[in-house]
């Protein structure tokens, strides 16, 4: 089917389009909709998609064009070209609609024998392209069809400007969800969905019921009954081809009519009388899944009497109008209910082949007291496999013999029925549950740090009934949760994101590794089906935490799996590679971060290797890349053991390990020896086994190590080498025994074992003897005591025995960290430069100065390294000069023009040279303190500076240098400090000042070791609220008083020439109103106020220490005194300073008559009384 042309005429070219209705729409892919079975890939902007270049005579050659976007483009600037660059036809103006064809002429210009025709934008960038290499049949064109490929037109003039006649139409199906029943009608309104396929794409599908308007197909759509609905559809696809139109007709019966039919509830098995009224048709009575009636009539009564209901299910009693009404009623037959009752209960899964993996499933049906005649049970296993058997005669059953561990974990349904077995006429079930049950999970490794990808999370994953391994084969889910987030998981029947955390099984093991460790707690969830039914048989879970990372952190790059072998000397010194963080992975260990020096000083101290090495690497070891990156070259010795490296970072530390896999292990005593001095030397050859096989026929050598090669094998040492045989001192046990005497002081032997075991691989093993000089060289040394920095002449006497002792030296001084390092054996004496001296026949001189005290030791050996004096190295101690000051205190701002003397001595007695003050500036005079230094000339221990200012605060330092010809500037002691002057805030003297009032402030400055008053200095204050204000200057007496209203609360700071020198805390105060006249046993009110007279609601009153309540709104609380006399009163609150306490006299009370009185009043009263009654 093709869509309607439509000619547009531009000049000599004629455009033929084909309109495609509506838009393309993309729809949700899970929406079951018309979409395609092959997805279109992607399409360039304009698409040639057929081409007429053999057309008939006296028609013009053409080629046709399509849009395949929902845009419209504008070819204006756009080309057709040939092979030759010839341009066919023009595409100016032209403006081509989405989803539009268009078709370009023009006249001979194509090659019948072949071509290529390009498409070019209007920047000459090539769209598209078709050649063709054949001559067509005579007018008909080439298209492109649904595979990208070409094929010629199948009709006669091609199909210029619509769909090509080599593309097929889509194919539309439909599907009812509903069931139909087999009389031919549906009981429910009905869901229908149309699925469109193609071989590219469905651009849309049509649809229409009974004639009605068409709608574009969207979702699955409601035909709503009754009555017979004709839906017609079809589906157009991509490039506009249009499927003829198809349909299909769906009846629904009506439910809801007058059509009346009893009963429409019964049992199974029962007989009843069956009546129905207002019949209009033909009245069939259907049994459940059957299409031929069981009754008929036509009447609009019928009875049809002792009906027996043989099925269970829904009956329907229909009454056919005619073909295009149907009414229907349904009549329910209940199946009855079997009573069912199986044992056990329940049971834990258990590995199938181990004890208590088979099971026995055995109960009792009854059917109102009876067993069910002609009943079958059904075991239905949790994998939905089934086993049937017929009921015994008394209603017992019997499952034997379930294997469990074959069966898999779940509800076991046992199902007892009568009938159909998919829709029983009486049925009963009752279940066993097999329970599911954990597995060993164990955590084997917790490595992970937070924030980083170093470490490891690993756990042992085994079967609780023989601990082998569980993963390993079975489907299984790992999930690691992080609170309540499910943060990662691994799944071998579905979908799994590692993208957190990766998961590596391994046998028993489950490694979890991260690019970027997250700080938490975490739990690991596990669930295993071992029998692939889809059910779980082991469920269990482990907690865990990753810990946030420690401030250093140490990762092992190479050996990645932090793993090496003992290999042959030549192959044997072997590169690691490891990079160290801070707290994070962007703070890299780099050498500046480490405090590592030049040429790697102190990187051995940083970085340390150990354990199973030749040696701890010296810092030529090193080697640094980037990012915290280390090289580290080692020569590991042997097998099954630890290599151990520690990182030290700003006195924090971090350590990992690389374990040695391959090689042996040898022991040998001694490890260190004399030079030129004969040595029995016993090498033990062993495995790492348990319990260690020794090796009989080894090869045993010894080599001197290689001056200046690190771990290079060099000489051969005499009498060095054996090849056992097993007998004593050459094998036997292992051992071989060796004397030799060493060439070399001051050098590594290296021991060398290269050995079999049975069936196995060549082994090698290394050590390390060391040949030490001899030390036994005497020295002295003087003097005993050095100035820093002074150029001193030392004298050394060395004997060896009891004689001077003449050779040619190396003399080197040595720090107490050094000198304990080079005992150690951990010195790089090669790192350091000996110290030139005069002087032989033992008797040697050599000058030097030293900047920092302390203990220092001179150490010597003979250059070819045989002999020194370790052990017995003569000392001196440097001690810095001393500077004495007078004054010994300036004061800022005070001290002006002041003469001071420096008294320099060392050792207690006076010294010359040349003092460098620190903080001391040469202008028209001299001004301290200040970042600058100036030298002054000491003779006889003294010198001094006229005309010193102190004009800030700070300490002056020293440096000394003696006059001592080469001497330098060393650390002196003592300073000299320039303070601020002695401040005292006299009044207020509880340092408070109270908000809203004028405050007085007084304050003295003055000299702290004169005590004499500083006259004119400037005083500021900062009050809460305000800046810094100019209060005034100091009087002769270095005195001021000034007046301050502070209006918000906090502190007042005073500052002396900018120099903060205290402060006053602001208050709001409170203020107790004691109404006069106290009086005892008489109520008061008290009044509580700020200063400023505002009520202060909350405030504690206290009398004599005792509370009597606390202040309401208008700041009063009510008081009766007990007694008279002297009471103090006190008020307080939170945030207030406390009122002033106020004493007050409480007065006596009135006294009470006398009964003098008493007697007089009652008197009068009575000649009242008489007199009242007289005149009565």
């Amino acid at each position: 089917m093709y869509g309607k042309k439509l000619i547009k005429r531009v000049g000599s070219l004629v455009i033929v389009a084909v309109v495609v209705a509506g838009a393309f729409t993309m729809l949700p892919a899970n929406e079951k909709v018309a979409g395609a079975n092959a997805v279109i890939e992607e399409l360039p902007q304009i698409v040639i998609t057929e081409v007429m270049y053999n057309p008939a005579t006296n028609y013009s050659e053409w080629v046709e064009l399509f849009n395949p976007s929902d845009t419209e483009i504008n070819l204006t600037g756009w080309v057709l070209k040939d092979s030759i660059n010839t341009t066919f036809g023009d595409l100016s103006g032209i403006v081509l609609q989405p989803y539009e064809y268009i078709i370009v002429e023009d006249t001979n210009i194509l090659n019948d024998n072949g071509d290529t025709v390009y498409l070019y934008n209007d920047t000459y960038s090539q769209i598209d392209s078709v050649t063709y290499i054949t001559k067509s049949t005579d007018n008909y064109s080439i298209e492109l069809n649904e595979t990208m490929g070409w094929q010629e037109s199948l009709v006669e003039g091609g199909t210029p400007g619509m769909p090509n006649s080599v593309m097929n139409a889509p194919q539309t199906t439909y599907e009812i969800k509903e069931e139909e029943l087999p009389w031919g009608w549906y009981v429910t309104n009905v869901t229908v969905t149309l699925t469109a396929q193609d071989e590219t794409s469905v651009k849309e599908t049509k649809y229409k019921i009974n004639g009605g308007d068409e709608k574009t197909y969207t979702e699955p759509f409601v035909i709503e009954g009754p009555g017979v609905f004709t839906v017609e559809y079809y589906s157009i696809d991509f490039w506009g081809v249009i499927e003829d139109v198809e349909n299909f007709t769906v009846m629904i019966a009506n439910l809801s009519s007058a059509l009346d039919v009893t009963p429409t509830e019964v049992n199974w098995n029962e007989t009843h009388t069956i009546v129905v009224k207002n019949a209009e048709g033909n009245v069939g009575l259907y049994a459940p899944r059957e299409g031929t009636p069981r009754k008929e009539g036509t009447s609009t009564y019928i009875q049809w009497s002792e009906f027996l209901f043989d099925v269970s299910g829904k009956w329907w009693v229909a009454d056919f109008v005619d073909s295009t009404e149907c009414n229907a009623v349904p009549i329910i037959v209940n199946p009855l209910e079997i009573e069912v009752n199986a044992t056990p209960d329940e049971i834990d899964y258990v590995k199938v082949g181990k004890e208590g993996s088979i099971a026995t499933i055995q109960g009792t049906a009854t059917m109102n007291g009876e067993a069910p005649a002609g009943a079958k049970v059904r075991l239905t296993y949790p994998n939905g496999d089934s086993d049937t058997k017929d009921i015994n005669a008394d209603g017992s059953f019997k499952f034997l013999d379930i294997i469990i561990g074959q069966k898999g974990a779940g509800e076991y349904n046992i199902t007892v029925y009568i009938g159909n077995e998919t829709y029983p006429d009486a049925s009963g079930y009752d279940v066993m549950i097999v329970n599911t049950v954990a597995p060993n999970i164990t955590l084997k490794e917790n490595t992970a740090k937070g924030g980083f990808d170093i470490g490891i999370v690993s756990f042992e994953i085994t079967y609780p009934e023989d601990g082998l391994a569980l993963l390993p084969g079975n489907n299984y889910n790992i999930s690691i949760y992080k609170g309540d987030e499910l943060f990662a998981w691994k799944n071998t029947t579905g979908t799994s994101n590692e993208d957190k955390v990766s998961f590596d099984i391994n046998n028993k093991v489950v490694e979890l590794n991260s690019s970027m460790w997250e700080a938490g707690d975490y739990t690991l969830k596990v669930w295993v089906d071992v029998t692939g039914d889809g059910n779980w048989e082991y469920v269990g879970e482990i907690d865990y935490t990753v810990t946030p990372a420690p401030p250093v952190n140490l990762k092992i790059l190479y050996p990645a799996d932090k793993k090496l072998d003992v290999l042959n000397a030549s192959a044997n010194i072997q590169v690691i590679q490891l990079q160290i963080f801070g707290g994070n992975m962007t703070t890299y260990g780099t050498p500046e971060a480490l405090g590592i020096g030049e040429n790697n000083e102190n990187v051995t101290e940083r970085i340390k290797v150990e354990g199973a090495v030749l040696y701890s690497p010296p810092r030529s070891a090193y080697e640094y890349w980037k990012d915290g990156i280390w090289n580290i070259t080692i020569f590991p010795t042997t097998g099954k053991s630890t290599i151990y490296v520690n990182v030290s970072w700003d006195d924090e530390t971090a350590n990992d390990t690389i374990e040695t896999v391959k090689g042996g292990i040898l022991t040998i005593e001694p490890t260190e020896i004399i030079v030129e001095t004969p040595t029995e030397i016993s090498i033990k050859v062993e495995d790492r086994q348990t319990p260690p096989n020794y090796y009989p026929n080894a090869r045993v050598s010894l080599y001197y190590e290689d001056e200046g090669n690190l771990y290079m094998i060099g000489e051969a040492v005499e009498n060095g080498t054996k090849t056992g045989n097993g007998s004593p001192g050459n094998g036997q046990t292992g051992i071989y025994e060796f004397t030799i005497s060493s060439k070399y002081a001051d050098r590594n032997i290296i021991v060398v074992a290269e050995f079999q075991p049975p069936g196995g691989e060549i082994t090698y093993a290394y050590g390390r003897i060391l040949s030490q000089p001899a030390h036994d060289l005497n020295t002295t040394l003087t003097p005993e005591k050095v100035m820093a920095g002074e150029m001193t002449e030392f004298n050394v006497l060395i004997k060896r025995g009891n004689e001077s002792y003449a050779a040619t030296f190396e003399f080197y001084i040595l720090n107490e960290t050094e000198l304990a390092k080079l005992h150690e054996g951990k010195l790089d004496l090669g790192t350091f430069t000996p110290i030139p001296y005069e002087g032989s026949a033992g008797n040697y001189t050599f000058n030097k100065y030293i900047e920092e005290e302390g203990k220092y030791y001179l150490y010597v050996r003979t250059t070819n390294k045989k002999h020194d004096n370790m052990n017995n190295e003569p000392s001196f101690d440097v001690s810095k000069a001393s500077v004495e000051t007078s004054p010994d205190l300036l004061v800022k701002d005070i001290d002006k023009d002041t003469t001071v003397v420096f008294t320099v001595k060392w050792e207690g007695e006076a010294v010359n040279g040349t003092l460098l003050i620190k903080g001391v500036t040469e202008v028209a005079s001299f001004e301290a303190y200040v970042n600058d230094t100036y030298e002054i000339e000491i003779i006889n221990g003294e010198g001094n500076l006229t005309n010193l200012t102190a004009i800030a605060t700070g300490n002056i330092t020293f440096k000394f240098k003696s006059a001592k010809e080469g001497s330098v500037y060393a650390d002196a002691d003592g300073s000299l400090e320039v303070t601020t002057p002695s401040i005292e805030i006299t009044e207020p003297k509880e340092k408070v000042a109270f908000l809203g009032e004028e405050n007085l402030i007084t304050i003295v400055v003055r000299h702290p070791l004169t005590k004499v008053g500083a006259e004119g200095l400037n005083v500021e204050v900062e009050v809460p609220g305000s800046g810094m204000i100019p209060v005034g200057t100091t009087d002769e007496n270095g005195k001021l008083l000034f007046g301050i209203i502070p209006l918000q609360t906090g502190k007042i700071k005073i500052y002396v020439e900018e120099e903060f020198a205290g402060s006053i805390d602001v208050w709001i105060g409170l203020k107790i109103v004691i109404p006069s006249g106290l009086e005892e046993d008489k109520e008061s009110v008290i009044v509580v106020t700020t200063r400023g007279g505002k009520p202060v609601e909350g405030a504690t009153v206290k009398v004599n220490g005792t509370s009597i309540g606390t202040t309401n709104e208008n700041g009063e609380v009510k008081y009766t005194p007990e007694k008279y006399g002297k009471i103090t009163i006190t008020a307080e609150k939170d945030g207030y300073y406390s009122a002033t306490p106020k004493t007050v006299e409480v007065k006596k009370k009135p006294s009470t008559p006398g009964f003098e009185f008493i007697g007089i009043a009652v008197a009068i009263a009575l000649i009242a009384l008489i007199y009242r009654k007289r005149r009565k």
